[in-house]
């Protein structure tokens, strides 16, 4: 007689060995350590709007379109960077650690450094959330008064570095700048968004988003929302040509152009 194959061993150990790979697949997924993004993920990109344009007196010419763009921006440049000054000279040094695990999903970089005058002691701590992201917060302390530390900012990131949201801190807890980035390695599309949202602020709520899209001859743009009207501005990140749009300032919905910074930068017709 045949004998019959006994089923009842065969499955336990397949239970058992799949149990296995799921113990040692969550284990493994548990002991990733979480990578920074770069620092990108909270500076905006200014650089472009730095400097007003260097018209001769007397001539006919007109910049009032690029100097509106260069004032817009340049409140944000101005109010982001006493915002984000320390914190993102903090992060920066921390790109440069090597954490270590203080927990089943926890990671920690601990370092000091010295910024103007001000040595600081600083601990950024990460937790896995998912598989798809991680939260981060920075405390930090001066390094002559080490158990009063204060939190700069908390965040959150996706492990491929394709989004992270960031909420910038004064005061240890008061909300003063929300930044959202989001990026695509393949197609180089990226935006970087600021809001400000510290409460009972005359300019609370407002935002600028920066994008780039390589795709298009004007490749980069900010929309610009301000207590005083919105704006979209658009130019070429090489030649600096570009066109704004702000109806209240100009009165009208149409488009304001200006040539490249080889060209001065001055007033044109929108082709």
């Amino acid at each position: 007689m045949r004998k019959r194959f006994n089923f009842r061993p065969f499955v336990a150990v397949m239970l058992s060995a799949g149990l296995l790979v799921g113990l040692v697949s969550c284990e493994s997924e548990n002991d990733t350590v979480p990578e920074l993004p770069p620092v990108e993920s909270m500076v905006m990109n200014f650089s472009d709007f730095e400097s007003a344009p260097a018209g001769s007196k007397g001539t006919a010419e007109t910049y009032n379109n690029f100097i509106y763009s260069y004032v817009t921006i340049g409140f944000w440049n101005i109010t982001a960077t006493l915002v984000t000054v320390l914190p993102v000279a903090a992060y920066a040094v921390a790109l440069d650690q090597t954490p270590v695990k203080t927990g089943d999903l926890t990671w920690e970089w601990s370092y000091s450094f010295k910024y103007g005058a001000f040595n600081y002691d600083v601990i950024l701590e990460a937790e896995r959330i998912n598989n798809e992201s991680f939260s981060a917060v920075m405390m930090v302390a001066l390094s002559s008064m080490p158990d009063s530390p204060v939190k700069w900012f908390d965040g959150v990131v996706r492990y491929d570095h394709t989004m992270a949201s960031w909420t910038i801190y004064k005061e240890g807890s008061v909300p003063v700048l929300n930044i959202e980035w989001n990026k695509n390695f393949e197609t180089g599309i990226a935006d970087l968004t600021y809001t400000y949202v510290e409460a009972g602020k005359d300019e609370t709520g407002s935002y600028i988003m920066w994008a780039m899209d390589p795709a298009v001859a004007l490749d980069a743009s900010y929309a610009v929302s301000l207590a005083a009207g919105q704006s979209k501005i658009e130019w070429n990140s090489t030649t600096i040509e570009g066109r704004v749009k702000a109806p209240l300032h100009f009165g009208d919905e149409l488009w304001h152009c200006w040539e490249s910074q080889a060209n001065g930068l001055m007033d044109k017709d929108c082709e």
